[in-house]
């Protein structure tokens, strides 16, 4: 009698965790589905694998072949966009010597290469034409989609997590016809390899942030604007550089589509000083509109030349968790800004026509890196 309780005990343990490990609902769609049971709904990852080395390109690659069959939809009801994953076909293998292929798909909304914008099915083991039937599910605004490239990429899953990329599609938003019944039908797409990476790719930022800013001196702004620089005639009197940080657009959010988000303002002086100030934290917005003024004041035209300002975002830890940087942007006369030249040259022009304008505000629209 003891060891059939144990034994029943077991049994009822090993079907506990079977059902933990299965995370399967059903999806309220539109699209149809060859059979409503193989329905399945995935809005987080259901494996957890750690992918930072495989977005720093070290993975193994396989010849790339075969083919994904997927759908894209947009709830505008719930303001989500929905991948839906059917199948894949003529797969190589992940392990070629061993013929042996365990995919899973991940997407990212590019250019989000972060955690908290990753989606992945569940890993088909040990087949190179899997069915998935899964929708990945993204919280974004439709506007927002104008911005963004759905990256969809196929993976094989070998021993102690060993990544090998099966290849991948890319997809620009920007043109999508969601309202179109026929672009929200199924279509098979031919997979591709990595595409190399090059000054014409798509920029890798994170977002916009949008400012007004204003060099306050108590008087004399024309002699500023007549004054020579670096002669000995320009004004030494202290002045206040003001900032009201707007709002900001296109952040990598949460899986849930939100953010807990505040600013931090830097202003570096040409002695390393360091004047720091920080805005509220707005909750629960994706699209955060702060509308808070930065003033650092006893600050010289002469030294502002020389100085640079960094505004970085970031998203409020929970639960004593490091808060998560999501992007920031440098203005500056200094070469080490962040971006591409054409960043560079821009906040250089915006920083010189702050200064050369006292007591005008100049609003600005910074790209986040």
């Amino acid at each position: 009698m003891r060891s059939q309780r144990v034994g029943h005990n077991l049994a009822t343990e090993q079907q506990r965790q079977l059902v933990l490990g299965s995370r399967v609902a059903v999806v309220q769609s539109s699209l149809t589905w060859p059979r409503a049971e193989a329905r399945q709904e995935c809005q987080g990852s259901l494996i957890s694998i750690n992918s930072t080395c495989t977005e720093m390109g070290n993975f193994d690659n396989a010849n790339v072949t075969g083919e994904i069959e997927f759908a894209i939809r947009y709830c505008l009801t719930a303001h989500s966009l929905e991948i839906c994953i059917r199948a894949c076909k003529n797969l190589a293998f992940g392990e070629e010597k061993k013929k042996k292929c365990n995919p899973y798909v991940k997407t990212y909304l590019l250019p989000d290469r972060s955690s908290q914008g990753k989606r992945k099915t569940s890993v088909q083991k040990n087949t190179v034409e899997p069915t998935f039937q899964e929708t990945l599910k993204y919280q974004v605004e439709l506007a927002q989609l104008a911005s963004r490239q759905l990256q969809v990429s196929v993976w094989h899953l070998g021993v102690l997590t060993r990544r090998v990329f099966l290849g991948e599609v890319i997809i620009p938003l920007a043109t999508w016809d969601f309202e179109d019944r026929e672009s929200q039908s199924f279509r098979w797409y031919p997979l591709r390899a990595k595409a190399e990476k090059s000054e014409d790719s798509l920029p890798t930022n994170n977002g916009e942030l949008t400012v007004r800013a204003k060099l306050v001196l108590p008087a004399g702004p024309r002699e500023l604007q007549e004054a020579p620089e670096g002669t000995g005639d320009e004004p030494s009197q202290n002045g206040q550089l003001c900032l009201v940080v707007l709002g900001a657009k296109n952040l990598p959010v949460r899986s849930d589509g939100t953010l807990n988000s505040f600013v931090k303002g830097c202003l570096t002086l040409p002695d390393q000083q360091r004047l720091r100030l920080k805005s509220p934290v707005l909750k629960k917005q994706a699209c955060p509109q702060w509308k808070h003024s930065f003033v650092f004041k006893g600050v010289t035209p002469s030294q502002l030349r020389q100085s640079s300002l960094e505004l970085t975002i970031w998203d409020q830890a929970t639960f004593g968790v490091n808060d998560r940087f999501l992007g920031g942007a440098r203005l500056g006369s200094k070469e080490d800004l962040p971006g591409g030249a054409h960043t560079r040259s821009q906040a250089k022009l915006q920083w010189q026509k702050v200064l050369s304008s006292p007591n005008v505000w100049t609003d600005m629209t910074l790209i986040l890196h």
